[in-house]
């Protein structure tokens, strides 16, 4: 495993630190702490000692590493200093952040959003007994890490049309077993799509298949000997992602979509449905209305206008999670939310970057409704990138 930065990687850095004005951004990491750092650098698991690296404007990039740990550095493109003991690293770190009176680190405010919040308060104490002081790097992270780039969009949205298919292929295959009674499982069903997702030549793919009362469940696992038979008139949920294999710029797509196996769903399913679709496409509306207008938009904000669409239909005790994740190249990525409930989501919905929108509601017992749909921000507007959403489930 040898330490490296993502092409161009420094160079965004350096334009999002003077934007910001920021004297430097110092990433930390021991044993995978700091889950940034070690996707940034492709350290896997993290580093058995600490180490640190320094992003500063017209500089090179400035690493600080434990001298049994360097044979990762061996190609690093930029300067790397060796320590052993603990007061050699404090002093090495002084001269390293010499000239810096604001750093940004992986650091939230009272831990508002603990994707970012990923560096103990120790190490931070530790930073600033040695001069500046530690602001957080997420305005940083969204402005380089998450953003997704040519390569990035178009390996999503390639992902995204062969789930996609997968999706309706799936559906039309539970249809027909539900139709002619085959017995067929959401654990059949799910192992189905895996298998496609491997076929299609997807990576890090998954599903999550629920068929009536379990469809009310927003993390269910079908277990095989335990799994529900698809039968008529059931509802269907099928979740689904995977990005482009072999490609370390490729952007995951993650959907989810509706079906009954049958011409019409349990009493109250068309009224859940619909909260849910007006909660979907207001949320993208509130955001291409903002955005067109020019105004600040953030994760929080589009959080709650769907969550109050849905609480108006007379769903709000039925809801379980936030609205949307960010997605990069990892599935829950480093940008923004749509949050306002589990988190304080404060940053900003930025061009560049990609989250999920998928409201929904789980009834206990009964059923749950989830539309999963992905966008992407332009300088205009939201890109919905999902082709074919859904204005009305699929039936049978």
């Amino acid at each position: 495993m040898k330490v490296r930065l993502p092409q161009g990687f420094a160079e965004a850095a350096a334009k999002e630190l003077q934007r910001n004005a920021i004297d430097g951004w110092l990433l930390f990491d021991l044993e995978g702490r700091n889950r940034v750092m070690c996707e940034l650098l492709g350290l896997g698991d993290g580093p058995s000692r600490r180490i640190f690296l320094l992003l500063r404007p017209g500089a090179r990039p400035a690493a600080l590493a434990h001298k049994i740990e360097m044979d990762p550095w061996s190609d690093w493109e930029g300067e790397v200093e060796a320590y052993v003991g603990w007061e050699e690293m404090e002093d090495a770190l002084r001269r390293l952040l010499a000239g810096c009176q604001v750093v940004a680190m992986e650091v939230s405010e009272r831990d508002a959003v603990p994707f970012v919040d990923q560096v103990p308060s120790g190490v931070v104490e530790l930073i600033e007994s040695l001069g500046p002081r530690v602001v957080s790097s997420a305005p940083l992270i969204s402005g380089t890490y998450a953003q997704w780039g040519d390569r990035g969009y178009e390996t999503h949205t390639l992902a995204g049309a062969r789930i996609g298919a997968i999706a309706e292929t799936a559906f039309h295959s539970a249809l027909r077993s539900a139709d002619e009674g085959l017995g067929m499982t959401e654990h059949d069903l799910a192992e189905w799509i895996l298998s496609e997702i491997g076929s299609a030549g997807l990576a890090e793919g998954g599903t999550i298949v629920g068929t009536g009362p379990n469809s009310a469940s927003p993390h269910y696992e079908p277990v095989a000997g335990e799994a529900a038979v698809l039968e008529p008139g059931g509802v269907l949920l099928i979740d689904l992602w995977g990005r482009i294999e072999d490609d370390p710029d490729a952007v995951f797509a993650d959907q989810t979509w509706m079906g009954v196996l049958g011409a019409e769903g349990p009493p109250g399913f068309d009224e859940a449905w619909e909260a849910v679709r007006a909660a979907r496409d207001g949320a993208v509306e509130f955001i291409r209305d903002r955005a067109g207008a020019g105004e600040r938009i953030t994760g929080a904000e589009v959080d709650i206008v769907s969550r109050r669409i849905l609480e108006k239909a007379g769903f709000g005790e039925f809801l379980q999670h936030r609205l949307g994740h960010g997605m990069d190249r990892a599935l829950h990525g480093f940008g923004p939310n749509l949050d306002s409930v589990e988190t304080r989501e404060e940053r900003e919905l930025i061009p560049g970057i990609g989250f999920s929108v998928e409201p929904g509601v789980y009834l206990q017992d009964r059923f749950g409704i989830r539309s999963e749909i992905n966008v992407f921000m332009r300088s205009d507007g939201p890109d919905v990138t999902t082709r074919g959403v859904q204005s009305e489930p699929w039936r049978g």
